[in-house]
């Protein structure tokens, strides 16, 4: 049977446990085989991790859980590879502040040199990979940062590099903002994924009068969506910084959302002017009539705009 091991202990075992916890990124101290609180708040931080009972006591159950989890380790990424391992990885260093480039999937130099950065800041050797030891500290440290509502959220990088993105063209900033949003409509129990028709970069939407010529601009459908439905999205893509509004209600047009990234830098005149009738209360079409999601019946979302984009 496991024996439990508890603050006050000092033995080989608590050296393993220490040994086992720095391995998956919860012990940062000296390793001692002393059970000390610094072992005991590691101890606590699996315990969270694998819910377990997080006492900080290392008993049966903890010591079964920690052999297994030091024992299956994560397969290393590192310089040369590329996909989603990696996006997540440039995503976590982006989060603590490690690496300043856009999250791209693919681990070159400026990667490796964001995951030596925070191997220094933790004391170990700097060889620019991500085992297991990173892996799970980084996934630690990101967990523990204060989670930034839609008001706080960071802008979206000034990255304007064209990517083809669910069939449309998009810069990197708006695709970022498109991805804000869906998880927006996520809190609010809308589990789809936005269906793009027409993007940015698009000389060919007549009906659009140069809106889509630049970035920023986009149109979703909404066919599947009720009423109610229709206008949460709009409201998430309002709280992920764009100006928003469905078409199709008290107007000529065909059923679907218009939007565009508030504060795009290739956005077209006519875009940056819908974005001021936003922001004065208009619908953004000729005539500047009342946005509807401003009235105070019917489809009222506000105009819920983050910190950033005032």
């Amino acid at each position: 049977m496991t024996s439990t091991l508890t603050v006050g202990t000092r033995s080989s075992a608590v050296t393993q446990l220490q040994q086992q916890l720095s391995k998956l990124g919860h012990y940062k101290a000296k390793v001692d085989g002393s059970y000390g609180p610094v072992t005991k708040k590691a101890v606590s931080s699996f315990e969270k991790q694998h819910n377990l009972k997080a006492d900080g006591i290392a008993d049966g159950k903890t010591r079964d859980a920690l052999a297994a989890a030091a024992t299956t380790p994560a397969a290393p990424v590192k310089q040369g590879m590329s996909g989603a391992k990696v996006k997540t990885l440039q995503t976590q260093l982006q989060r603590l502040g490690f690496y300043k480039a856009p999250v791209d999937g693919s681990f070159g130099p400026v990667t490796k040199a964001a995951v030596q950065a925070y191997e220094r800041k933790n004391g170990w050797k700097p060889d620019g990979i991500a085992g297991a030891r990173v892996q799970a500290s980084l996934a630690k440290d990101v967990k523990a940062l204060p989670k930034a509502d839609w008001k706080t959220v960071a802008a979206p990088p000034a990255d304007y590099r064209i990517v083809n993105f669910r069939g449309v063209k998009v810069n990197v900033r708006t695709r970022v903002m498109i991805e804000r949003a869906e998880s927006y409509m996520k809190q609010m129990g809308i589990n789809t994924k936005l269906s793009i028709s027409q993007g940015s970069y698009n000389t060919s939407v007549s009906a659009s009068a140069g809106t889509h010529d630049g970035g920023g601009a986009l149109d979703i459908r909404t066919t599947g969506y009720s009423s109610a439905t229709a206008d949460n999205v709009v409201k998430a893509l309002r709280m992920a910084g764009f100006a928003g509004w469905r078409r199709g209600v008290n107007d000529s047009f065909s059923p679907h959302i218009h939007a565009i990234a508030i504060g795009d830098a290739r956005a077209t005149q006519v875009a940056k002017n819908q974005v001021a009738e936003y922001f004065r209360g208009g619908d953004g079409l000729v005539g500047s009539a009342r946005d509807m999601h401003l009235t105070s019946t019917g489809h009222n979302i506000g105009r819920p705009v983050p910190n950033w984009a005032r």
